[in-house]
């Protein structure tokens, strides 16, 4: 099983949004290829530049919606096709940091790992084994590749995810699908989660309509799972804190 990871927002305390989210698109390799060409049809049919990169900050937004009618077509043909997929979803949804995260190379932030066990819990009764794909070269969080190896093979929990292969690969996400469907979702996750839209519906704004129906796309491809250390939200609100590594929380206690 292929798992991509991306992220709308950062868990930074000056960055712009304020509930940072990161996803977990999990397909199995076997389908990939299926996947990659669907989505690859969709845009030859109904974008002017196929080769055009899904990136939610350029699609899921007012101005597309409002002045560019084959982007905001696309983008509901998009969802539409997605919900027919053999995609799984998990996602994470942060408070930004009213404090300077750690960058203690042996921490590996929970956000990830939350993810992790996901991924481990969906393959692991297939006796399946994950690959982690990430966007870019690693050097995100000072260097997720020494953080991932830390936690896989030097914590009780890392070695307890027996599906998950070793350290995760870092990939183009201009010519890999599986990041840019990543980067779509956890777009849609971070606007509804940052406008509220789970409250009633605001009468006349399209926009809003059209992300509320996003998410549920985006929510209904979760699972959730009841394990031994309790229950995993498929799609999970993250408290502040779990930024901290314990011994950081105990400080400002």
């Amino acid at each position: 099983m292929l798992v991509f990871i991306d992220e709308s927002g950062h868990p930074h305390m000056h960055d712009a949004n304020t509930r940072p989210v990161v996803v977990a698109l999990c397909i199995a390799e076997q389908d990939v290829r299926r996947v990659s060409s669907q989505i690859h049809g969709l845009k030859q049919q109904l974008l002017p530049n196929p080769d055009i990169e899904l990136k939610a900050r350029s699609l899921l937004n007012r101005r597309t919606f409002r002045r560019i009618p084959e982007k905001r077509d696309f983008v509901e043909a998009f969802f539409d096709l997605c919900s027919n997929l053999p995609l799984t979803v998990f996602s994470v949804v942060m408070h930004r940091p009213t404090d300077e995260v750690s960058d203690d190379e042996a921490w590996l932030p929970d956000q990830f790992r939350y993810l992790l066990q996901c991924a481990h819990y969906l393959a692991d009764p297939s006796g399946d084994h994950v690959t982690v794909l990430f966007d870019g070269d690693g050097s995100q969080y000072g260097g997720l590749p020494r953080r991932f190896d830390s936690f896989l093979f030097r914590s009780e929990e890392g070695r307890s995810l027996t599906a998950i292969a070793d350290s995760p690969y870092y990939v183009d996400s201009r010519i890999t699908v599986g990041i840019q469907i990543a980067d779509m979702f956890a777009g849609v996750v971070r606007i509804h989660e940052e406008q509220g839209l789970s409250q009633e519906p605001t009468t006349g704004d399209d926009f809003h309509s059209a992300v509320r129906r996003y998410y549920r796309t985006v929510a209904e491809l979760s699972v959730d799972f009841v394990t031994d250390r309790g229950r995993l939200a498929g799609m999970y609100r993250m408290p502040e804190r779990a930024h901290y590594p314990p011994e950081q929380v105990r400080e400002g206690e």
